[in-house]
């Protein structure tokens, strides 16, 4: 499967591949030439969304918002093959 960040370290089982979009500033922990928005990527089974910011190089400590497929999802959540993954900076207001 061709993707456009490579893949996670491989797993029993084979790859799978999720569709991720950053918004906000996360874009720009990404490689350059990768489109800063959304793209598809391959991970391996049991890949959870924790392993996935590492690989892209989001630091743990940024806080974030983790929706896929229409619902909130916590940092341990493993993806399932054709996950939509949302990812944002939690914002405040008043």
């Amino acid at each position: 499967m061709h993707t456009t960040m490579g893949c996670l370290a491989a797993r029993p089982g084979g790859d799978m591949e999720i569709e991720i979009k950053l918004y906000g500033n996360l874009g720009h922990y990404l490689s350059d030439g990768v489109n800063r928005f959304a793209f598809r990527k391959s991970v391996g089974e049991q890949t959870t969304v924790q392993e996935m910011m590492r690989e892209l190089g989001v630091p743990e400590q940024i806080p974030i918002v983790v929706i896929v497929n229409g619902r909130r999802v916590e940092r341990d959540y493993v993806f399932k093959d054709g996950d939509a993954v949302n990812v944002f900076r939690p914002t405040g207001g008043g």
